[in-house]
């Protein structure tokens, strides 16, 4: 079975972006996809500062093994200046 991973780039309770990734979670399940939303607001991520330690995270590696074990991604994020949010700019580095 195909395993989507869907991550919202806004962190707001209901945001625009939140229901929109929830509506296209729901076509592709109903594809027959296994999809995953992941809430950023649920896990404890650091800012990123350039470094490759972040052993005091574990959800650091808890995302990237869910992202690794996917066959895709779906992002939905507001648009800000031209540009995805900072949260998922954050998440990306």
């Amino acid at each position: 079975m195909v395993k989507i991973v869907g991550i919202v780039g806004s962190l707001r309770a209901g945001s625009y972006s939140q229901q929109a990734l929830k509506v296209a979670a729901k076509k592709v399940a109903d594809l027959g996809a296994e999809v995953e939303i992941v809430d950023l607001r649920s896990l404890h991520l650091p800012f990123c500062d350039g470094g490759d330690d972040y052993s005091a995270y574990p959800d650091v590696e808890k995302l990237s093994q869910m992202v690794k074990a996917a066959d895709g991604l779906i992002l939905a994020t507001p648009e800000y200046h031209g540009s995805v949010s900072g949260v998922l700019k954050m998440l990306l580095i």
